[in-house]
């Protein structure tokens, strides 16, 4: 009995539904297109966080309080010295993977001469 009710409920609402869909396709097809193109247009509007340090640490943290008072007491030639850390500020940087075909060790002293040559200097 209780079924017979619901199936005869959900009949008549979708046959209504069906109905309106029907009787109104111009809505039913340029609503979507229009809600899809209002929605796109705000994703021009974001823009892309690349510094490390803004994602990951609080806004007024004590380690972005002391970086700012060491680097402004004690400023770094960057041109001079390149440390790790170095590579989380603004610049380019690339990343080189070095093997052997003979699987030899790569921290041989000859094999590290090797790659710290610089490439002006070979003859090719």
């Amino acid at each position: 009995m209780l079924r017979q009710v619901l199936h005869r409920g959900l009949r008549t609402c979708f046959s209504r539904l069906g109905h309106f869909i029907a009787s109104h396709p111009v809505f039913f097809a340029s609503a979507p297109v229009l809600i899809s193109i209002l929605l796109g247009a705000s994703f021009s509007r974001y823009q892309v966080e690349e510094s490390v340090e803004h994602l990951l640490a609080p806004q007024h943290s004590l380690a972005k309080i002391e970086r700012n008072l060491v680097n402004s007491l004690f400023p770094v030639n960057r041109s001079k010295h390149r440390l790790y850390s170095d590579l989380q500020t603004p610049g380019r940087y690339g990343r080189v993977i070095v093997t052997s075909f003979q699987k030899a060790n790569m921290l041989d002293q000859h094999h590290t001469d090797l790659i710290l040559k610089n490439p002006t200097d070979s003859p090719c």
